[in-house]
């Protein structure tokens, strides 16, 4: 996490990435976007303005897995470049926000 201020802008970066399962020493990402892909959670405030947003880069399919994880890992990356997640993403960048 990053922290950033400027004096009339305050901001927090957070960036996620897939990982590997954190008990075992090998094996593949269970994640169906590659080790590659990002997403970079920001939280601003200017003056009394709050902003979130989520910015997802290098969003490919996970091919490294079982054929089965495969095909379903094409499939959920299909749709999230297609923008099906951003629903989920719109929701979590609100709720960042949400204070009631």
């Amino acid at each position: 996490m990053s922290h950033r201020d400027t004096g009339t802008i305050t901001s927090y970066l957070m960036m996620c990435r897939p990982s590997k399962v954190p008990n075992k020493t090998k094996g593949n990402i269970a994640h169906f976007y590659s080790p590659a892909a990002t997403a970079n959670i920001m939280i601003s405030r200017e003056g009394n303005i709050l902003k979130s947003a989520v910015y997802g880069r290098n969003e490919r399919p996970n091919y490294r897995a079982g054929f089965t994880d495969r095909i379903r890992n094409f499939f959920i990356a299909a749709g999230g470049i297609f923008g099906i997640s951003k629903i989920q993403w719109k929701g979590l960048a609100e709720g960042l926000i949400d204070f009631q």
